[in-house]
């Protein structure tokens, strides 16, 4: 068995707390005269409300942790800049953290707020939830409210000070005795799970989230992959990840249209 060690949380850490607040300030150095028309909105991943309320301490952590980036942020300037926290990337039918991201740009919009800087907060490197999620389907909807000047501070990525952060927090776990996932868990654990009475258990309930996720992803791997067997994945027009070839066409909305106009058939 590999043996291993959990490192607990870092969203206090002074190294990343640097960091982000050095991206974040390279975004704002435009507004650093006129603080009060921009307003920085931190994205964060949400999560189950179910898992809150059983001990996860994710939303207290995510809260603290931009409060102390904020504190960074303002250090240096002459004025104060504002902040809010949403959440993003919703799956399932359960309720899970709000406000939600889209929801807080199009109020933001129509408060009449023209520049917004967006911070993919708990997203550490870019992928399809910066690229596309807020890249694009969220600076549409920011556009489409108002806002005229939509910026995205990128993620830390391999950023020198931030791997000082990891190596940091690496040689610090390493140098104690190993926590394992399940003792890592307990840390947190406030409310005991409820026995389930069903294997096939619907609703919005701690283990029916389960059950509905796993359904959902075995759905959408399904249809991907028919849509390959269907028209195989061709390069298209999109959206380059990373740097990276476009988005296969399984995973595409001109990809998926075959789908769209079956389900007309049927409306």
């Amino acid at each position: 068995v590999l043996d291993h060690t959990v490192i607990p949380d870092w969203f206090d850490h002074p190294g990343f707390v640097k960091a982000q607040a050095k991206f974040i300030n390279r975004e704002l150095a435009e507004f650093k005269n006129i603080p009060d028309e921009v307003k920085v909105l931190f994205s964060a991943h949400g999560v189950p409300e179910s898992y809150i309320k059983a001990g996860d301490p994710y939303k207290d952590q995510i809260e603290k942790c931009v409060e102390l980036i904020m504190l960074e942020v303002n250090k240096d300037h002459p004025g104060k800049f504002s902040s809010d926290l949403s959440f993003q990337s919703k799956v399932g039918p359960v309720k899970w953290l709000d406000p939600y991201t889209e929801v807080v740009l199009e109020e933001m919009g129509k408060g009449g707020l023209k520049n917004v800087v967006v911070v993919p907060l708990s997203f550490v490197q870019e992928h399809v939830e910066t690229l596309e999620e807020i890249d694009q389907e969220f600076k549409e909807v920011a556009e489409e409210h108002g806002i005229e000047k939509f910026k995205r501070v990128p993620a830390l990525n391999s950023d020198p000070d931030f791997i000082s952060c990891l190596a940091d927090l690496t040689m610090a776990a390493i140098s104690k005795p190993s926590l394992r996932v399940a003792e890592t868990l307990d840390l947190y654990q406030k409310v005991a799970q409820p026995p389930s009475y069903s294997p096939l258990e619907l609703g919005p309930t701690s283990k029916a989230e389960q059950i509905n996720g796993r359904i959902a992803m075995l759905a959408l791997a399904s249809l991907a992959i028919t849509q390959v067997i269907k028209s195989g994945c061709p390069d298209i027009a999109g959206p380059a990840i990373a740097g990276k070839e476009p988005f296969c066409a399984a995973f595409s909305a001109d990809g998926w249209q075959w789908i769209f106009n079956l389900l007309a058939i049927f409306n």
